[in-house]
């Protein structure tokens, strides 16, 4: 089956997320946005063709095809469109931190969303170039993202041996959030300029 995937307007996500909610409070089910729309929530760009959320129970949906990070794609169909929708759950390595993820998420305009500092740590494990951008989208907007709070979470769910392998690719998010080079960094604390 091909499912065509436009980008969505408001009104269409508005009333998907308004079912999706209410599908999963009948069923129990906690789940949060990730992806595009929790990026536009946070005042990022959003062109999207799907609505992604981490979940910890599957819908009573039909399964329009397996997600290969875990989880399932659903068709929520609305007055204008049929939105597509891909409800992760993750039973992998990364299993633990999405729960986690998922129990810190917070209500804004009563959709649940990951916090930046999961949503960081996510795209991270993702590793698209997009999720970078995204990444060093939330990490730019000051005060936004507590970057203490993303080496706390990756120790406790991975260890300190994988702080170490990962946090290289953090701090080069870090500074180009920040509009900086390890080298300017490097200059400044041995007492050089930039000509």
């Amino acid at each position: 089956m091909t499912i065509n995937l436009d980008l969505l307007d408001e009104e269409s996500v508005t009333e998907a997320i308004n079912k999706v909610a209410e599908i999963s409070k009948t069923n129990d089910v906690s789940w949060a946005l990730v992806g595009g729309l929790a990026m536009a929530i946070y005042g990022g760009d959003c062109k999207t063709k799907n609505i992604a959320s981490i979940a910890d129970k599957l819908l009573p949906l039909e399964n329009q095809g397996k997600l290969r990070q875990g989880g399932e794609r659903y068709l929520i169909k609305t007055s204008k469109k049929e939105v597509a929708v891909d409800w992760i759950i993750r039973n992998d390595e990364f299993k633990a931190m999405f729960q986690d993820a998922l129990s810190e998420a917070v209500l804004i305009d009563d959709i649940p969303v990951l916090t930046p500092e999961c949503l960081v740590i996510l795209k991270f494990i993702a590793g698209r170039f997009k999720d970078q951008e995204d990444a060093v989208f939330l990490l730019s907007k000051k005060g936004l993202v507590n970057r203490e709070v993303i080496k706390e979470k990756i120790i406790k769910h991975f260890g300190l041996g994988a702080w170490s392998l990962a946090k290289h690719g953090y701090y080069r998010w870090f500074d180009l959030a920040d509009g900086k080079t390890r080298e300017d960094e490097r200059n400044e604390k041995e007492g050089y300029i930039d000509s």
